[in-house]
């Protein structure tokens, strides 16, 4: 960027600081309270770029969040009979952790019940038992390289060590280092559970030093390798491993953890970036049906490809909210209470907070990048989950009205007196015409009961 583009960039991030205090003087979520609808709902045709879209909604609900206090111990504890058991079902479990996340001195139990490591109808005893399985399962797999100092000498084996080890972040966080650092070694170093130096580096050439919790990660990664042996290691995988582990304190509960957490974030990490384009798709859809004069700013700008979302998409926002946020955001992410992929109206959520200093000042794509990898460590966590929340609400209804209209047309068609006329005919075909679409992708992010609804009887059959 030149120096005129610079400060543009400047501006906007005096714009979005002025907007924030003035907000800091109103209600905390006063602006959450009265939700701006951008688009096809709220009683008005708008004229963008995207085309036409017609007036499918003239009544808009209030919505508003349910977030709430965070479970403690003592609130943990009354979910389980004598036998260790849930009394509630998980369906209720999993909507209080959504609506106000753990207090952190049971992160390390509740996290095992999210990410899979025990069952949900699983008493005391059995998640005993369960837990001596995993041990020895663990160890079973480890020593499949720990203890073999053949596949240790492999090219394939010393490749991932080496990637491991030394593969940088370069290639999705533009502002970090370049790709001759080390990607283990600067894990979350600020964090005390890996801040120390006090082992020498297995790496003669390395000029830092580590400690016992990072050569364990190191570990739980190469064990991760030989667990899953059609994916690896790959970039990014140390980012999700690190509050998991810090959690768990503990390598084999960390290893298990990661391995449910990784059983979702897999399709991040294909080679063929098959996972992320699924997403980066669906989330422009999103924007597309909830706010078209952003979308049409967005492809004005060259930024409708979304890549200034992709590193917040790989790893789930952990470059974007400080330590102990990262930790809260992504349990309310593993509720799936409302939808298995809240993180997409997370970041919508942020886009929304920001689109008045997007759309105002920012006028490249460069600038909006900047813009938005600037937000690192600035964005108000609580805020934002009751944004998304919110926008979820406000998705499910617009895609309800949308249906509603869209069914309201297609009798208006299987009329005799309007598919005899041509005129009427096409007058109403010209409206169904306008009507967003809402893709497959978009629909799945409702609930299954609301997807099935805008779907054909056939199609919810043959399912």
């Amino acid at each position: 960027m030149d120096d005129y583009d610079s400060a543009r960039v400047y501006l906007a991030k005096w714009a979005a600081s002025a907007q924030r205090d003035s907000e800091r003087s109103a209600p905390r979520d006063s602006a959450l309270r009265r939700p701006r609808l951008h688009g096809p709902i709220g009683g008005r045709e708008e004229e963008t770029t995207v085309g036409w879209f017609e007036v499918v909604d003239t009544e808009t609900p209030f919505f508003s969040h349910t977030r709430t206090t965070p479970m403690s111990a003592e609130e943990w504890t009354t979910f389980f009979d004598e036998t260790g058991r849930f009394m509630l079902t998980e369906a209720e479990v999993r909507e209080r952790i959504f609506r106000g996340g753990i207090e952190h001195d049971i992160r390390i139990e509740v996290w095992k019940f999210l990410l899979g490591v025990y069952p949900w109808n699983s008493s005391l005893e059995e998640r005993e038992q369960v837990r001596k399985m995993k041990i020895e399962e663990y160890f079973s797999i480890k020593r499949k390289w720990f203890e073999n100092s053949e596949v240790q000498s492999t090219p394939e084996f010393q490749d991932q060590k080496h990637r491991i080890a030394t593969t940088g972040f370069s290639f999705c966080v533009p502002l970090y280092r370049t790709s001759a650092d080390k990607d283990v070694h600067r894990t979350d170093r600020s964090i005390s559970f890996f801040a120390g130096e006090d082992l020498p580096n297995p790496d003669p050439q390395a000029q830092f030093g580590t400690n016992t919790n990072l050569e364990l990660l190191k570990d739980v990664l190469l064990t991760y390798n030989f667990y899953n042996t059609d994916l690896g290691y790959v970039q990014g995988m140390s980012d999700l491993l690190a509050p998991v582990f810090a959690v768990m304190g503990d390598e084999v509960m960390a290893f298990w953890a990661f391995v449910g957490y990784m059983d979702r974030m897999k399709s991040n990490f294909y080679t063929d970036q098959s996972g992320m384009h699924r997403q980066l798709t669906i989330l422009d859809q999103l924007i597309r049906l909830m706010d078209p004069r952003l979308y049409a700013h967005l492809e004005r700008t060259e930024s409708f490809n979304l890549f200034f979302c992709f590193r917040w998409l790989l790893i789930w926002f952990k470059r974007e909210f400080v330590w102990d946020d990262i930790m809260r955001l992504w349990e309310v992410l593993w509720s799936d209470h409302l939808t298995s992929e809240f993180h997409l109206f997370v970041a919508l959520a942020i886009l929304d907070k920001h689109r008045d200093v997007i759309m105002d000042h920012l006028t490249q794509f460069d600038e909006i990048l900047k813009y938005v990898n600037d937000l690192s460590h600035t964005i108000d966590l609580e805020e934002t989950l009751q944004r998304a929340e919110i926008l979820y609400l406000q998705f499910g209804r617009r895609v309800e009205a949308v249906d509603n209209r869209r069914a309201e047309l297609d009798e208006e068609l299987s009329k005799r007196a309007v598919w005899t006329d041509e005129v009427k005919r096409k007058a109403v075909e010209e409206e169904k015409g306008k009507l967003p679409v809402i893709a497959e992708g978009l629909r799945g992010l409702l609930g299954k009961e609301e997807a099935d609804k805008g779907k054909k009887p056939e199609m919810v059959e043959r399912e």
